[in-house]
């Protein structure tokens, strides 16, 4: 038989696109961090709303996501960490846990002015992360409480119950300090702390 010129090639069997996709040593574990971070993130919204929201203590519980996104935020370089708190914290509002969509605006206003502040003004270290991140958190629920207010969600009275939730919140970040600082150090020292 004769082959004519217009007959169905088939496609070449080879690498896909992944295979031109090269990523360096250092690229790859600094994904690597990235996708830790963020799976850190995912795992304290599962605590969060599945065991810790039953747990209530003086009627109020903790914010996980909340502490977690603005402590990672003070420990990572202001602009990193500023698109660290703003892509955190949209999926934090879509995954349904966060209060509105002004929790966007605090998370990342908070998290990006706080940590600007203690790179220019503090020495880094574990007491500055501390001391800004809770300043941060506290800040936030009682923003959280002026919109609730604002939008006649809330009442004056839950103003005790907010501050509680910071400082419960505040409480947990000393335990989250080692993880993230353990994970910052995979593909490199990102900060010295």
């Amino acid at each position: 038989m004769l082959k004519r010129k217009h007959d169905f090639k088939p496609d070449r069997m080879g690498a896909g696109a992944l295979s031109k996709l090269y990523l360096t040593r250092r690229q790859r574990l600094n994904l690597l961090r990235w996708l830790l971070y963020g799976a850190v993130i995912l795992l304290l919204s599962l605590v969060q709303d599945v065991i810790l929201c039953r747990i209530r203590i003086f009627g109020v519980t903790t914010n996980l996501v909340g502490a977690g996104i603005l402590l990672l935020s003070m420990m990572l370089q202001p602009d990193a960490g500023a698109v660290f708190a703003l892509i955190s914290s949209v999926l934090y509002y879509f995954s349904g846990a966060a209060p509105g969509p002004y929790a966007i605006v605090f998370l990342t206003g908070l998290g990006v002015l706080l940590n600007i502040f203690r790179y220019s003004y503090l020495r880094k270290g574990f007491g500055s992360a501390m001391l800004c991140a809770g300043a941060a958190m506290m800040l936030y629920e009682v923003l959280t409480f002026g919109v609730g207010l604002f939008l006649g969600h809330t009442t004056v009275a839950r103003f005790a119950g907010f501050c509680i939730t910071g400082g419960l919140s505040t409480a947990v970040m000393p335990l989250l300090y080692p993880l993230f600082v353990s994970i910052g150090k995979i593909g490199g020292e990102s900060w010295k702390e």
